[in-house]
């Protein structure tokens, strides 16, 4: 591995390598001077590390942003994965809502500083909105068939997740914005994602069945309990 050395990081966050070190400081400069503004130079300055050391893990800047926006594809991934599957859409909803959560909470950037950053540059950031355009629509599909097999109540499906998402979102916000304990994750997860299939569920009772069928796992994704 190449050389760490330069001067002491400046970042702020503890990262649990060099690697998540380089994303976090390499999404907060994106977002404050711009993406082209932003030269590698100053992300390996930023970081407290060699501007060599910075191509052992990322041979450019692109590949960096690739790699910043694949953080918040796990719950797209899931969804992608989900969306068909055979088993109670409560659980499936409820997974991928976890997840979101997860993925939001641990990557280097707010999930609002990224959203806005994407509406400042929409030429590099193109994937952001489609990729949450993508998840919104899953997530509606996913609550239609809850509504069709009797699970879910009657409801509007683009509101309803609209609204759950908005959920997972602030959720996140709070944990960066009061630099939320890493260990505390998994419980605001699963109160976010209980929250927003609890109020879906046509029986209130079924709920500890879906919780339990999540974490089980689902097509290899599951929902660690806190």
């Amino acid at each position: 591995m190449a050389g760490t050395g330069g001067r002491p990081r400046r970042s702020g966050v503890v990262s649990s390598g060099p690697r998540e070190e380089i994303l976090t400081v390499a999404a907060a400069l994106f977002a404050e001077k711009g993406f082209s503004a932003t030269r590698m130079s100053e992300i390996a300055e930023a970081s407290g590390l060699r501007q060599s050391s910075i191509y052992y893990w990322f041979s450019s800047k692109d590949q960096l942003l690739r790699a910043i926006m694949e953080q918040n594809r796990v719950s797209l991934s899931a969804a992608r994965v989900l969306v068909d599957r055979a088993e109670p859409a409560a659980a499936r909803l409820y997974v991928v809502l976890y997840h979101d959560v997860v993925q939001m909470c641990l990557a280097p950037l707010n999930f609002y500083a990224l959203e806005q950053t994407a509406h400042e540059q929409p030429e590099e950031f193109a994937d952001f909105g489609l990729d949450y355009a993508e998840l919104v629509r899953l997530l509606r599909d996913v609550v239609a068939q809850g509504v069709a097999a009797g699970e879910f109540v009657d409801v509007d499906e683009e509101d309803v997740v609209r609204t759950a998402l908005s959920l997972t979102e602030g959720t996140q916000h709070r944990f960066h914005a009061g630099r939320g304990d890493v260990a505390d994750v998994a419980r605001r997860a699963d109160a976010a994602a209980t929250m927003a299939v609890s109020s879906l569920l046509r029986e209130p009772g079924s709920l500890p069945a879906v919780v339990a069928a999540a974490r089980a796992g689902i097509a290899g994704f599951a929902a660690t309990g806190p």
